[in-house]
């Protein structure tokens, strides 16, 4: 697989991966505010579900995803610990956010529906090192998922890299970055850590 970039340049500091005419970025902690300013992502209003928005039909701003024809829409979510996943082929992009509701509610299976002979990549999220659920949310994974829940005594941790390849598919992930949130202060924000008001910023670039 492709390995991710750490880019610093422009008093901005963000992982980049490149394939093709896509650029796939993922901010840090070190001047985000400086990284919207300079790629101007379009944003959602996020609600941990499995609405995709095609963004040029739907002036709704209202979802956990985004699609694109156009090479000059800048597609963009924010991310707290969940996992964003770009997904590309010769005509189009995706973007989705991806926390464990959005997965059960199937926002990969139909962002798989939507594209077609498509590659993706996936960002740092938090890992199965650290997101412990509980018992009834593990429940949920176990019916559709065979590698998602880790057991580790009595306690549940979800892999949420692990089911959206089970949803996706290993043969077209073509690169990841592979960082947990929660274990990497240094790079990331996260909620489970305790930044409850901060958020990193995953955004697919379509180069003319």
């Amino acid at each position: 697989m492709i390995s991710w970039d750490l880019i610093k340049d422009d008093n901005t500091e963000f992982f980049q991966f490149k394939s093709d005419n896509r650029l796939m970025l993922y901010s840090t902690k070190s001047n985000e505010k400086r990284f919207l300013e300079r790629f101007k992502p379009i944003l959602l209003k996020q609600i941990h579900l499995d609405e995709i928005i095609d963004v040029d039909h739907d002036s709704k701003r209202i979802g956990d995803g985004m699609i694109s024809q156009k090479t000059n829409y800048i597609l963009g979510i924010k991310i707290a610990d969940c996992l964003p996943v770009y997904l590309f082929n010769t005509q189009k992009g995706c973007i989705i956010h991806c926390g464990w509701r959005g997965i059960i509610k199937g926002i990969a299976k139909k962002a798989r529906r939507l594209m077609s002979n498509y590659k993706y990549v996936i960002g740092a999220c938090i890992g199965s090192c650290c997101y412990e659920v509980k018992k009834d949310t593990a429940r949920l994974f176990t019916p559709q998922y065979k590698t998602a829940i880790i057991r580790r005594d009595t306690r549940y941790f979800v892999d949420l890299k692990g089911a959206v390849i089970e949803d996706l598919g290993k043969d077209n992930l073509i690169g990841s970055l592979d960082l947990c949130t929660k274990c990497h202060p240094e790079y990331f924000y996260s909620y489970r850590r305790g930044d409850k008001n901060k958020r990193n910023y995953a955004v697919g670039i379509a180069r003319a």
